[in-house]
């Protein structure tokens, strides 16, 4: 077995939120959405208390999901981020390592914007569960590959 290991901040997620809010807020009033739902929609630091046990449940489930591939996989969550173990096989191609970290960060954006935006903008909550449906996808075949032998 390998061992993958990364390391995520809560502030390099929180960002990722605060942006990926901020953009859609601003094409959804371009398409006429109010400004008062639209500011709304845009998450920001002073949402922090809010978004940080959405964030922590979407590393549980992200985790969940692995560890169904990859038992013995894990995530520690401490105040500062989430630093994720996961224990593949030999065969397991080394280039996906480095896009398994920023696919797991998406699905915690995407799946902590859709709590959030149950909230706000029920409406915008269904387009982000498709995103997040994505994540899980990508995900998913990140963690099925293999290479093959080469004898």
């Amino acid at each position: 077995m390998k061992t993958i290991e990364f390391y995520m901040t809560r502030e390099e997620i929180g960002k990722h939120i605060f942006t990926t809010s901020a953009y859609t807020a601003r094409a959804r009033e371009a398409m006429g959405t109010p400004p008062t739902i639209t500011e709304r929609m845009q998450a920001t630091a002073d949402d922090t208390a809010l978004l940080a046990p959405i964030m922590d449940n979407s590393a549980r489930e992200v985790t969940a999901f692995i560890i169904r591939y990859h038992p013995g996989s894990h995530v520690e969550n401490s105040n500062d981020g989430y630093r994720f173990t996961i224990q593949v096989p030999e065969n397991y191609p080394t280039g996906n390592a480095d896009k398994l970290k920023p696919a797991i960060e998406n699905y915690i954006v995407n799946s902590t914007l859709k709590e959030w935006y149950t909230n706000v903008k029920p409406d915008e909550a269904a387009i982000t569960a498709t995103k997040t449906q994505n994540d899980v996808a990508a995900i998913e075949a990140l963690l099925t590959q293999r290479e093959r032998p080469t004898n």
